[in-house]
């Protein structure tokens, strides 16, 4: 069980992405949307509310209450800025929620938040497998790949909303 446990908080970046691309999947209305809601719309409104903002919030917790467990886990000590990364954490986090039903242009500033946060936070952990050989889970495993693939995701649906938008306000005129 333990075991288990270990392996849930390893993943739980990737978990929470593909749970996000599943539920958008299973929630999206077979046939053509009733509502007006594309595909990519529910799978960006799942991905930023589940892969970008559920893992902010988890990982606001862990660096803020835990600090020592998250330190371990990507192979670095202890710091005092664990705790000033932990509330940069929270605010992209909830800022990703929020984005789950806001306006086109709230949604754009999440993700051009979001995305440079992760990868800055990937170029940190390249460096950190280049300069210092450390291949730990929570540096070189699925954290650094969730901290590629969520803005990639989010990026591609972003520029697919806003062509559907301009083809659907082309159609209107």
């Amino acid at each position: 069980m333990e075991q288990l446990i270990k392996l849930i908080f390893e993943y739980f970046s990737i978990i929470l992405l593909v749970l996000g691309v599943v539920v958008a999947l299973v929630t999206y209305p077979s046939g053509r949307s009733t509502l007006g809601i594309t595909i990519s719309e529910n799978l960006y409104r799942w991905i930023s509310l589940l892969g970008a903002g559920g893992v902010g919030v988890y990982v606001f917790f862990i660096h803020a209450f835990l600090p020592s467990v998250s330190a371990e886990q990507i192979g670095w000590k202890t710091s005092p800025f664990q705790h000033e990364v932990a509330v940069a954490n929270l605010g992209f986090g909830i800022l990703c929620i929020l984005a789950f039903s806001a306006s086109y242009g709230f949604r754009l500033a999440s993700v051009i938040g979001i995305s440079i946060w992760l990868w800055g936070d990937a170029i940190v952990h390249i460096r950190q497998m280049i300069v210092a050989k450390n291949f730990s889970p929570g540096n070189a495993g699925p954290w650094f790949w969730s901290d590629v693939l969520v803005p990639l995701l989010l990026i591609w649906l972003i520029i697919k909303l806003k062509s559907q938008q301009s083809k659907a306000t082309v159609s209107t005129t």
